[in-house]
């Protein structure tokens, strides 16, 4: 009896990965969910309280290595950072080598965290992981400690799209690739655009 409880479970769990990865969290349905397990929708109710139960179940693991990993790299960069504008530009690598290494682990629930969790818990994952690139780019246009300077205003907002987009560029290639490979080459080429692109303005 145990067994087949773990069975159907596992059932419920991969029909709600591939739902989730189709619709998001938002547009998933639950009797979808319960007709690719081969269930009915009450019998989900036996295993999961609702849709943002079972998304946890599925996305928690990857979102708490995420942040992890995340808060591993912010806490480094606060605390070694030098006034080289250079310095920085390693700490964006190093974001995006544990976007790529959590990938590899667990490409569908990164995907499904950073493109389609819109509507639980998990939302404001992407502007964290933008906020992150904010900061680490306030530190190369901004090497100072006075980072509320009125005059540092431009400064201050270009480093947040550039943020943006960069996040919003990376979200589109794990959206659109399941390679690891490919994601690699084409993350690396877009952080390196945007490196060559800060490096030429800063005249380094």
């Amino acid at each position: 009896m145990q067994y087949l409880k773990d069975d159907v479970k596992n059932s419920i769990l991969q029909a709600a990965l591939s739902e989730f990865k189709r619709h998001g969290y938002s547009n998933a349905s639950m009797r979808q969910i319960a007709n690719t397990a081969g269930i009915t929708t009450g019998n989900i109710y036996r295993y999961f309280k609702n849709k943002e139960d079972l998304f946890h179940e599925l996305i928690h693991p990857v979102y708490e290595k995420f942040v992890q990993y995340i808060m591993d790299i912010k806490d480094d960069f606060d605390h070694t950072c030098t006034k080289d504008t250079t310095d920085p530009l390693h700490y964006l690598r190093k974001v995006e080598s544990t976007i790529v290494e959590l990938f590899k682990e667990s490409n569908v629930e990164l995907r499904i965290l950073l493109n389609m969790s819109s509507g639980s818990s998990y939302e404001p994952v992407k502007q964290e992981l933008i906020q992150l690139a904010a900061h680490i780019l306030m530190k190369v246009f901004i090497p100072g400690e006075d980072q509320q300077d009125q005059a540092r205003i431009e400064e201050r907002n270009l480093a947040h799209m550039l943020a943006e987009t960069l996040v919003e560029g990376t979200c589109i290639i794990l959206r659109d690739h399941e390679d690891g490979a490919t994601v690699r080459q084409l993350v690396d080429e877009l952080l390196r655009v945007y490196c060559v692109g800060i490096i030429s303005k800063l005249n380094i």
